[in-house]
């Protein structure tokens, strides 16, 4: 079979797509619609059709770079780069989706696999796509459906790697469980965000539309094909996609300046969002009829007005009242119930997504997201001409017990009643704040306004070259100096966007110059909030570094500032403490982390504007205080109520999941929990498999787990890869913590030259990182006593062991790697032959043991503690109490390390039991 040439590809993939959708009857009935409208075009849709019949949808839209109309399931068993086809899932416009998993066995979670057709990609254009791949691969985000590579076949085949999503797609979600205008919009919010987290990473989607919009049975959004069209359209120039000007699109979704082949920009996403939202709430197209072919729906883009929302629920004609009806019960109202919603306020919004020239639609996909939350509160929209009676009138929709109680007030002062004054300082107050409020609102517009134009300038395509994310960055890093030259601080907020960009690019110096640049143009701002968010964002990167002393004086004036500014925005107060929190727990203050999480997450509760994932963070910031102040159980309680909010909100399966997962097991393993703490690791990498792998933290903290397990085979690999990668990160605070922990793993295998080796270079690189007396000094010396034990060096290792506790017991948290210490300092006294240090030091392990056992049944901790305390008893001459105490050692360690651990085989031999 041939393929139709590009141009007439561009016309029938949608209504391919459409058709493939539909069952048997739904489909020929529409086939005879489109035949009534052309049938030479219903032909060639027919021919598709049968041929993908024939290929029983495994093997139609693989061909045509293939060139292999195989049989049924012939791809499965393949070896696509390093995947295994296993099963098809579907095919559309563009190519075939295949489910697939990792070849070489590193990774068992499943992946989809999209073969594209060859002609989408353009000649010469391999290398590039791939290398756009690379970049896309890093767009990250709870609702976008991850690309996780993409490459080209040997045979020339291009593919795209993507995260597996089971979902139902967006309308259809709507319609099935009849959702509200109200649950409608929460949807669109997800998908808003996820939009807008692009765009703040320099990718247009260029694609939005029902069938790329999925929603998982737990009611998650993921927007999937993010970056895709980037991928089929940025062409080298001069090749023969360039040339003809095509565009990956889809006509229903597609804007007008698509269509005309104009520059494409963040707001060519709020036209397809604008259909998309117009679609969900009136269950049609704002141009376009149900038959309308694809050329027909272009001409109606570019020339014809949209429909007012609430008349397209009032079409001419009675055959049309019923489905109008419908329509109305699938929101789950009434036909004039939502005629009167679909009115008004929101009706601005979606028209002006939906307006002919980008520039008079909304320039940010935030500035949208912003208009709608306004609307559901009430509060005056951007899409409405300002004027005082709309103020009023939303303000009285607003705050009804507000206005009602001033009237009262009114005849009570008209009857002379005592209190006038009272209430008019009250009311001078609500005019104050709602003056506070309008100024923040036009300042964030502004900010809005001022970033979606800097944007928009790099992602045009106009006539220059593609450009990749790095070149763009590189690209801003001039702009900026020519950019607002008489306003500061729009200046600065772009300065504090970009450098926030390079800083997570990994370009650390370069975002913190633009840091310092933001922070120089801010200095005469009158914006208190802006001042203080560059602040603290500074103080973060100086915290993350290891630079304490030039964090905590920036996070102590920038919050003493907001504090004591009226009008300071609350959300960035709340920002900056759990920021200084982090800090605080980073270099061991645990009280003051505490202190600060717990104001901050106090002031999310109480702002109307915190977003639920700033609650997420705060709670996990509250949550790393507690279990360095050895309070583990209440620590693994806050982790388990973020993991909860995230779930609830659809992103249980997201990097933040995986970080939370990864901080519940740190604070199972400080209490001694190792079992548990290793499902919760494991739970992490189940996770992280979608994501091309775990973060070197996740893989340090779950081999110093395998270590103690026996395992320091397994994790040596670990170790070295963590090591690797937050060298290539630039993040030598994990590292050299990985480093501190992980190295008596070559100890233990007899490896002790290397053990040296590694732990002088973690000595040299901590002493330089962490304030002295810091508890991961106690580790290093720990592991160096350790060391010590190996070479058979008794007086050095009670020598490090006694440096290690001393650190351990100076120290401002609780690190229960400070009862290992004491446990082996007291087997070591013991083989010097010195009971009574022994025994004092035992005795002082099961104590510590005790306390970090509080809220579980068994701890790793006491088993080690009892351990030594029974070899003490031994010694003694008092075999029967050891027994007593060894009895009681070994269900501690059955319970928290498992059977085949060494000091769980030591406990059986101890007791004279072997397995």
């Amino acid at each position: 079979m041939t393929l139709p040439d590009r141009q007439r590809w561009q016309l029938l993939s949608p209504l391919l797509d459409e058709l493939l959708d539909l069952d048997a009857d739904q489909r020929q009935h529409r086939l005879a619609q489109l035949r009534a409208l052309d049938a030479s075009m219903a032909d060639e849709l027919d021919t598709l059709l049968n041929s993908s019949g024939r290929a029983e949808q495994a093997s139609f839209l693989a061909m045509a770079a293939l060139a292999d109309e195989a049989a049924p399931g012939a791809l499965v068993g393949e070896q696509i780069g390093a995947y295994i086809i296993e099963a098809a899932l579907g095919q559309g416009g563009t190519g075939s989706v295949w489910r697939a998993r990792r070849a070489d066995g590193r990774f068992e979670g499943a992946v989809a696999i999209k073969l594209l057709h060859l002609s989408l990609l353009g000649r010469m254009g391999a290398v590039r796509f791939e290398h756009e791949g690379a970049i896309l691969a890093r767009l990250t985000h709870p609702n976008i459906a991850r690309l996780l590579d993409a490459g080209v076949t040997t045979a020339g085949q291009p593919y795209l790697v993507l995260e597996l999503v089971d979902g139902e797609r967006i309308d259809h979600h709507c319609s099935s469980r009849r959702l509200s205008v109200e649950r409608r919009l929460a949807l669109f919010d997800d998908v808003l965000a996820a939009v807008a987290h692009a765009h703040s990473h320099l990718v247009i989607h260029r694609d939005i539309k029902p069938t790329n919009i999925l929603v998982t049975a737990e009611g998650g959004v993921k927007l999937l094909d993010f970056g895709i069209a980037k991928l089929l359209q940025d062409q080298p120039e001069g090749s023969p996609v360039t040339a003809e000007g095509q565009r990956a699109l889809t006509p229903e979704y597609a804007s007008p300046e698509q269509l005309q082949g104009t520059p494409v920009t963040t707001a060519t996403d709020v036209y397809s969002l604008g259909v998309l939202l117009y679609q969900l709430l009136t269950g049609r197209h704002p141009t376009a009829n149900d038959v309308t072919l694809p050329a027909e729906v272009m001409r109606a883009t570019l020339d014809t007005d949209p429909l007012r929302m609430a008349n397209a629920l009032t079409l001419p004609g009675s055959d049309d009242v019923p489905a109008m009806t419908q329509v109305a019960l699938d929101r789950s109202t009434t036909l004039p119930r939502l005629r009167r919603q679909l009115q008004g306020d929101l009706e601005n919004i979606v028209m002006r997504t939906l307006r002919k020239s980008p520039s008079e639609r909304y320039q940010t996909v935030a500035a949208l997201a912003e208009d709608l939350r306004r609307y559901r509160a009430n509060e005056p929209v951007s899409a409405r001409p300002d004027s005082l009676a709309y103020r009023c009138a939303k303000f009285v929709r607003r705050r009804r017990g507000l206005v009602m109680a001033a009237a009262i007030v009114v005849l009570a002062v008209t009857a002379g009643l005592i209190g006038t004054i009272t209430q008019a300082h009250r009311a001078q107050a609500l005019a104050l704040q709602a003056q506070q409020e309008r100024d923040h609102a036009l300042r964030s517009l502004a900010y809005a306004q001022s970033s979606s134009e800097f944007i928009n300038f790099l992602l045009e395509e106009g006539h220059d070259k593609p450009l990749t994310t790095a070149e763009l960055l590189a690209r801003a890093e001039p702009m900026l100096e020519k950019q607002f030259v008489d306003d500061p601080a729009q200046r600065a907020h772009l300065e504090l966007i970009v450098g926030n960009l390079f800083a997570q690019a990994n370009y650390r110096a370069k975002g913190q110059t633009l840091l310092l640049r933001a922070r120089s143009d801010a200095r005469d701002v009158p914006d208190i909030s802006l001042k203080a968010e560059i602040e603290c964002q500074i103080a973060s990167e100086h915290g993350h570094a290891g630079e304490d002393d030039l964090a905590q004086p920036l996070l102590d004036s920038a919050i003493a500032s907001l504090r004591a500014a009226p009008d300071a925005d609350q959300g960035t107060l709340a920002q900056c403490l759990q920021s200084r929190a982090e800090v605080a727990n980073l270099r061991g203050d645990a009280k003051a982390g505490l202190a600060d999480a717990q104001a901050s997450m106090q002031l999310l509760r109480t702002y109307a504007r915190a977003p639920r994932t700033q609650l997420i963070v705060t709670r996990a910031t509250l949550a790393d205080s507690l279990a360095k102040l050895g309070r583990s159980a209440d620590s693994v309680q806050e982790y388990r109520l973020a993991i909860t909010e995230l779930e609830a909100m659809g992103r249980g399966h997201t990097r933040q999941a995986i970080g939370l997962y990864n901080n519940v097991g740190v604070a199972l393993s400080r209490a001694g929990q190792t079992l548990g703490a290793v499902d919760a690791y494991q739970h992490a990498f189940e996770i992280g498999r979608g994501f091309g792998g775990a973060e070197p933290a996740l893989e340090g903290n779950y081999a110093n787990r395998l270590i103690e397990m026996g395992r320091s085979t397994e994790a040596i690999p670990l170790i070295e890869h963590a090591l690797a990668e937050s060298k290539a990160r630039g993040d030598k605070r994990t590292g050299v913590t990985v480093l501190a922990q992980g190295a008596r793993a070559w100890c233990f295998t007899n490896a002790l030259a290397r053990c040296e080796e590694l732990l002088s270079i973690a000595r040299s690189e901590l002493t330089a990182l962490l304030p002295p007396g810091h508890s991961t000094l106690g580790t290093l010396e720990t592991t160096q006593a350790q060391l010590a034990l190996a070479q058979l060096d008794l007086q050095g290792a009670r020598t490090g062991f006694l440096r290690a506790v001393a650190i351990f017991d100076a120290a401002a948290d609780k690190n229960r790697v400070g009862i290992r210490a004491l446990t082996l300092l007291a087997r070591t006294e013991l083989q010097l032959g010195e009971l009574d240090a022994a025994e004092t030091y035992a005795a002082r392990a099961v104590t510590q043991a005790r306390e970090a056992k509080a809220g579980f049944s068994h701890s790793e901790w006491m088993g080690s503690a009892l351990v030594a305390q029974g070899m003490v008893q031994r010694a003694r001459g008092d075999r029967s109490a050891a027994l007593v105490t060894w009895r009681a050692a070994q269900a501690e360690l059955q319970a928290t390390l498992g059977e085949s651990a060494p000091a769980t085989v030591e406990i059986r031999q101890l007791l004279g039991t072997p397995k």
